[in-house]
């Protein structure tokens, strides 16, 4: 699973930056799951769209749908930058696929 596509969300709220990243997959139980190695992770499978959040302890916080291939990324002003680049790398290494032998 990578990013493919990054926009900023014009609504910020508490002056805390907001982006919207966009997958070239889809959001499953199990890729969810993975989430938890960047914080505490709440998965809403009860819901009539089950959806996660993971708070980080940088401040960011990630919110999300099963079954999109989006999620949305509430970075802290103080460090929004600094934020989102751990994020997007992070994502790359949860998701890396392992290599191939042969």
């Amino acid at each position: 699973m990578e990013i493919t596509g990054r926009e900023k969300i014009d609504n910020c709220i508490h002056g805390e930056f907001v982006f919207k990243y966009f997958f070239d997959a889809e959001w499953t139980k199990d890729i969810i799951g993975k989430m938890a190695s960047l914080g505490e992770l709440k998965y809403y499978g009860s819901f009539p769209v089950p959806m996660f959040r993971v708070r980080c302890p940088d401040g960011t916080v990630i919110k999300g749908v099963q079954s999109t291939n989006e999620c949305r990324a509430i970075f802290p002003r103080s460090c929004a930058d600094t934020a989102a680049l751990k994020f997007e790398t992070l994502v790359r290494e949860i998701f890396q696929e392992p290599m191939r032998e042969g």
